[in-house]
């Protein structure tokens, strides 16, 4: 058991649920969710809140109800980076391929290291981590103001 690590959903998983549950205008909301889910500020995630309020006031609702702090990245107890979506199934393939022909028995206690390191790993970077931005957002922040600075 991990008990310092976060529970997320994947946002694509999301997005498809909507169209699936929710037959009106399903495309503009799936729009709005993935717009919602992305972003880097309070307010534009209550724009797009309100802008899915609008196409279908049972969506937000359904979304509270899985637990926002899940899906969406401003809302998140720990840092997302650019991860809103999931394939595990490919992560731990590519991961395992030297192990998996061994014994299921056999076969529990590589994965299981495999986990703990990876969240490990995790866990130590996001540590060590000074800002609420995700890394390619603070280097596109520092550009931008090395670009500004230039300008007087």
């Amino acid at each position: 058991v991990y008990l310092e690590t976060a529970h997320f959903l994947c946002a694509y998983h999301i997005s498809n649920n909507l169209r699936t549950h929710f037959k009106k205008e399903p495309n503009a909301v799936k729009n709005a969710f993935n717009a919602a889910a992305r972003v880097y500020t309070v307010d534009d995630y209550n724009h797009h809140m309100a802008e899915i309020n609008k196409l279908d006031p049972r969506v937000p609702p359904f979304l509270e109800k899985i637990g926002i702090q899940k899906w969406e990245r401003i809302h998140c107890p720990s840092n997302r980076y650019f991860t809103m979506t999931s394939n595990a199934a490919e992560a731990i393939n590519s991961a395992t391929r030297e192990i998996r022909d061994l014994p299921i028995t056999t076969l529990l206690e590589p994965l299981r290291s495999l986990q703990e390191k990876w969240n490990v790993s995790n866990r130590d970077e996001a540590a060590s981590t000074f800002t609420t931005l995700a890394k390619k957002a603070h280097k596109t922040l520092e550009n931008n103001y090395k670009v500004a600075a230039s300008f007087s």
